[in-house]
């Protein structure tokens, strides 16, 4: 049966620097979008019985072991492939706490800082249609 999934990423920002995890090229599909070398908010799927902020705060800490605050969705954006369909809804925080590190490595490789206008061109996708929204409409405002 096909079903929509919905998935939960965090903007982090530190300053002008935004947090981006990289997946690792052979990372396993993890039954999401598959986005295999590419740079990624942290984020994953939402559970039953979870709330879109209670999914943020958990899978920002499950995958880059920071905790954050308040999380407010900014955006959310339909990511379809061809056996599968995620709405994928991003969120900001502006307050974190905590170390950078990888907590999954079977999925990530490296957590690393970049500058908001200097981002890497293998941005996972529905991570980059979540930073242009918020680059175009928030950013800077």
């Amino acid at each position: 049966m096909n079903q929509v999934r919905v998935g939960v990423s965090a903007i982090i920002m530190d300053g002008n620097k935004i947090l981006l995890g990289h997946r690792s090229k052979n990372k396993k599909d993890t039954g999401g979008i598959v986005g295999r070398d590419t740079w990624s908010l942290p984020g994953g799927k939402q559970e039953y019985d979870e709330t879109i902020i209670e999914c943020a705060i958990r899978e920002t800490k499950e995958e880059c072991n920071l905790d954050i605050v308040e999380p407010k969705i900014i955006y959310a954006s339909d990511d379809i492939a061809p056996d599968r369909h995620f709405v994928t809804i991003t969120t900001i925080a502006s307050n974190y706490s905590g170390v950078v590190k990888v907590m999954e490595p079977d999925k990530e490789d490296e957590w690393k800082w970049f500058d908001i206008n200097n981002l890497p061109d293998n941005l996972y996708p529905p991570s980059k249609q979540g930073i242009v929204y918020y680059k175009e409409n928030i950013y800077g405002k």
